[in-house]
């Protein structure tokens, strides 16, 4: 099996398993305890979202790939068709062009660094996850400094309260990418080492 075969099918494994064990835990915890809310799980979306669901999917499977984006591949292709296509939608549709040069500033650096350099890095895959509560988080605040009122708005309980609305909107896609990412890093024997890591290892010293 090809890693970047192995690399997509085990961030999707991983996370379908979290997934149904994060799922069962929701609906079960308010059976035992009947003053935990219905949707008191913030890892995953709520069952009805099923475009949030299918989101966090996919989020897992790419971040199961991203790492390798450092290096001439199928990932690569992938990630850079992507950044293209959001580049391409921030500036002809959103006029977003400090968003646009910020997003192509990010993209050139995977390529900057050596191969399983910075983007392989254990800091990495708990920071980079981080840009699914941060732009939620940036979509309240371009809201409160359109309406003049960030200020003020801060002040009160309900502001403070749609803040964190924001972040937990962003959480299960945080949940999502971090597994992806971690479950990348654990096969290529950089956050746990794996059995087929250990054995590659073995041959390489013989």
């Amino acid at each position: 099996m090809s890693m970047f075969r192995e690399h997509w099918i085990g961030g999707l494994v991983v996370y379908s398993t979290f997934f149904t064990i994060s799922l069962i835990a929701t609906f079960a915890v308010p059976i035992f305890y009947d003053t935990v809310p219905q949707e008191w799980n913030p890892t995953i979306p709520p069952v009805r979202d099923i475009v949030k669901i299918i989101g966090c999917f996919v989020v897992a499977v790419l971040f199961g790939l991203w790492p390798d984006v450092d290096i001439k591949s199928k990932s690569q292709k992938i990630f850079y068709t992507v950044l293209f296509a959001l580049n391409a939608v921030l500036i002809v549709f959103l006029q977003k062009y400090l968003e646009s040069a910020l997003l192509g500033l990010f993209a050139m650096l995977p390529i900057m660094s050596k191969h399983r350099g910075w983007t392989h890095a254990k800091i990495t895959m708990i920071l980079l996850p981080s840009v699914f509560l941060l732009i939620p988080i940036y979509a309240a605040y371009s809201e409160w400094e359109t309406t003049g009122t960030l200020i003020d708005s801060l002040n009160t309980l309900r502001e403070w309260e749609g803040l964190m609305d924001a972040v937990r909107s962003g959480f299960p896609f945080y949940v999502a990418s971090f597994i992806g990412y971690a479950t990348h890093l654990h096969l290529d024997g950089i956050l746990f080492r794996s059995r087929k890591a250990q054995r590659q290892k073995a041959r390489a010293n013989q």
